[in-house]
């Protein structure tokens, strides 16, 4: 029977479900029991039941272990992902809204976790000139570590990635070492020290230029009355929780939205809105920043 507690309010087009049978092996704390006429729905209602039984400390372990379990693990993530998203008054209605935010943040960290693990099963190798050290199973390039942080555009994702490269090579059996490059843990700890130290200078000059340059605009940019977290909340509602046969109501990427928002709007002063700001009113994990459930525009009952 399942339980009621935290009814659905819409489910998450899962194409495999990570339920399992009833036996010696199942793990009560984490598993999903396999029903006997299992469907969609009653995968996604016993997967919300499970979600609120679990302690915080315990989330990361649940992914870790449905990912395991699952074919396709990054597929289900993002499928997850949506369930939690479109059933996020349940979160609200029973003042959970900080575990929403925990499931987002170990989400997203997951994911970058199955993206290394993948990247780290590549076959090809670099010159060996270009190689720091090399154990049984892979090798440490920070001249590859570079390349692939050029393509992460979010700050905290660039010092999660190098953190999990650095105690990879810590806790790996070294069988080769160049002694022609530094210690690979050693450039890690460099580079996440200097983007540290960049984010500060560029986060002192934005503010340094927001409160000596900051001008009205003039045009005929509209002016936003309401909070701009209001604002910014309506688009994120349209692209993540509003859905037209299983596509986003309006389609498009984060930066998409911030061009749109920041060349169009200007806020309730005639002020320029700030692009970073935007970025992280948008980012999912970033619930505190948007708002609370009785100022929020309901969409659905406009459209």
């Amino acid at each position: 029977m399942i339980q009621q507690q935290y009814p659905l309010t819409e489910t998450s087009q899962f194409l495999e479900f990570t339920s399992v049978a009833l036996n010696d092996t199942f793990n009560s704390l984490f598993d999903i029991e396999r029903m006997p006429k299992e469907n969609l729905f009653t995968y996604c209602q016993n997967l919300i039941n499970k979600i609120f039984q679990l302690r915080y400390s315990q989330i990361p372990n649940f992914l870790k272990h449905h990912c395991t379990i699952a074919k396709n693990p990054m597929q289900w993530l993002n499928n997850f992902e949506r369930l939690i998203s479109v059933n996020e008054n349940l979160f609200q209605n029973n003042n959970n809204e900080s575990k929403l935010t925990k499931f987002q943040t170990c989400i997203e960290l997951k994911k970058l976790k199955l993206k290394c693990d993948e990247m780290h099963k590549s076959p090809w190798k670099l010159d060996k000139t270009h190689i720091n050290a090399e154990s049984e199973d892979r090798y440490f390039s920070f001249r590859d570590v570079k390349e692939k942080l050029n393509s992460i555009k979010i700050f905290e994702e660039k010092i999660v990635y190098l953190t999990h490269q650095k105690y990879d090579y810590q806790q790996s059996v070294i069988d080769f070492v160049n002694k022609n490059l530094p210690s690979f843990d050693e450039q890690c700890n460099n580079e996440i020290a200097r983007l540290i130290e960049v984010k500060k200078l560029e986060e002192q000059i934005t503010k340094n230029s927001t409160s000596h340059q900051r001008k009205k605009v003039s045009g005929n940019k509209i002016r936003v009355n309401s909070n701009l977290n209001q604002l910014v909340d309506v688009f994120f509602q349209l692209n993540r929780e509003l859905f037209i046969e299983g596509k986003p109501f309006l389609d498009a990427n984060s930066s998409d939205f911030v061009a749109l928002i920041c060349n169009n709007f200007v806020d309730k002063d005639g002020y320029e809105i700030s692009q970073a700001t935007v970025e992280t009113i948008l980012r999912p994990s970033k619930y505190d920043k948007r708002p609370k459930s009785h100022k929020r525009v309901d969409i659905e009952k406009l459209i």
